[in-house]
């Protein structure tokens, strides 16, 4: 027997065996793609006193949150207090106060006036510490209820759309002093709504005037139209 020849050939038929057995195997499952967030609409928080500046309070993840008008607040579990301040301008008070959850962080949308004009933010708090991780002007008047859509917040207010990053708060659109077409604001819009490449900001009714619809690509900011 010739083993020189047969050793030579050895090597060869060792690395056919290994291929053979590796077009066997299953190849890996691909890896699951992200499945994005359901829509979320942020919730109104309780009034506790109708004096001025009013309080709120509201439940969330099992702790209490009271905050009062002037951006004091105290987050509470058992016999644990956490303080906080929402760091309001001067004269400022909050008269309106909705929330939710983001990412175990509380996202607080405030409508607040002085009295006279009114204007609104948007802050993004962390957890444990309550610390703002970013806080972002609303100039408009009368903000209504943000909606979330994976990492993007939709925010309305008097003659005011936008499409805000929750990740950084800054905004990736914004469309301010808005016209009816035949006069007028936008003075209040129901909780937006995202279709397809759109999101559908509806004036909320009056009566005095038909109520309309201002469409924006989401993407883009873009308006679409407004009918």
């Amino acid at each position: 027997m010739n083993y020189r020849r047969l050793s030579g050939a050895l090597p060869l038929l060792l690395l056919f065996a290994a291929a053979a057995a590796a077009q066997e195997r299953p190849a890996p499952a691909p890896a699951p793609s992200p499945q994005p967030q359901p829509s979320k609409v942020f919730r109104e928080a309780r009034r506790t006193s109708q004096s001025v500046p009013p309080a709120f309070e509201f439940e969330l993840s099992g702790f209490t949150y009271q905050i009062n008008g002037n951006g004091a607040g105290r987050r509470i579990k058992g016999g644990q207090t956490r303080r906080f301040n929402l760091r309001l301008d001067g004269g400022d008070y909050i008269e309106r106060l909705s929330f939710t959850e983001y990412r175990d962080n509380v996202l607080l949308l405030c409508g607040v006036t002085d009295g006279e004009s009114g204007a609104g933010f948007i802050v993004r708090l962390e957890q444990p510490s309550m610390r703002s991780r970013w806080k972002r002007h609303i100039a408009a008047f009368n903000v209504g209820a943000g909606l979330i859509e994976d990492e993007h917040v939709y925010l309305t207010g008097i003659s005011f759309v936008a499409r805000l990053d929750l990740r950084t708060g800054e905004y990736v659109w914004k469309h301010e002093k808005l016209e009816r077409g035949g006069g007028g604001d936008f003075n209040s819009f129901e909780v937006p709504e995202v279709r397809s490449d759109a999101v559908l900001f509806r004036e909320k009714p009056t009566g005095k005037s038909p109520a309309r619809t201002v469409s924006v690509n989401r993407k883009t900011g873009k308006i679409n139209g407004i009918e």
